[in-house]
């Protein structure tokens, strides 16, 4: 009799774990479209870059924004992921005249350095400079790149339509 309520309860635990998992989606690769090398079909260490990568993304993208509408009043949703045209020739114009290129940059460069330190000159609340280590592909979003790349798409994005 306990052996049936044992084999009961442990189906039960293996019924519930299933379907937990299958509830469980598995999350777009964060930078297909942008520079992936597997089209968003990664796995492993390249899967870990390309979300590292797409964290940093997302966090320069609500940057920019936060500093275009401080700058000039208003924000571009395509340059904020926000847009939902399908199609939308703007969405594809920031993501190849601007994020691809931008990250392409950062990520290269990182990944060339990677088994060294990078760190960068940051100024406190008192203007004294100090060193930060960067993070960017190797922990959470890096506050200083997420800064300096975001000033990088307000300038490319103010030189493409000063060109129009």
């Amino acid at each position: 009799m306990r052996a049936i309520q044992v084999g009961g309860i442990l189906a039960l635990l293996v019924g519930a774990a299933a379907g937990f998992a299958q509830e469980k989606k598995a999350e777009p690769c964060g930078m297909a479209g942008i520079i992936c090398p597997k089209e968003g079909k990664c796995a492993g260490e390249c899967r870990m870059i390309c979300d590292r990568a797409g964290a940093t993304l997302k966090a320069v993208r609500a940057k920019a924004v936060e500093k275009m509408e401080a700058k000039f009043g208003s924000k571009c949703e395509c340059t904020a992921g926000a847009c939902t045209a399908a199609g939308c020739p703007g969405c594809d114009m920031v993501k190849t005249k601007v994020f691809i290129p931008l990250m392409k940059e950062r990520v290269q460069a990182r990944m060339k350095d990677f088994k060294k330190d990078v760190s960068h000159a940051v100024k406190d609340k008192e203007g004294k400079s100090r060193s930060v280590k960067c993070t960017f592909l190797k922990g959470d979003a890096c506050a200083p790149c997420v800064d300096d790349l975001s000033d990088a798409v307000l300038k490319k994005l103010q030189e493409l339509f000063s060109q129009k």
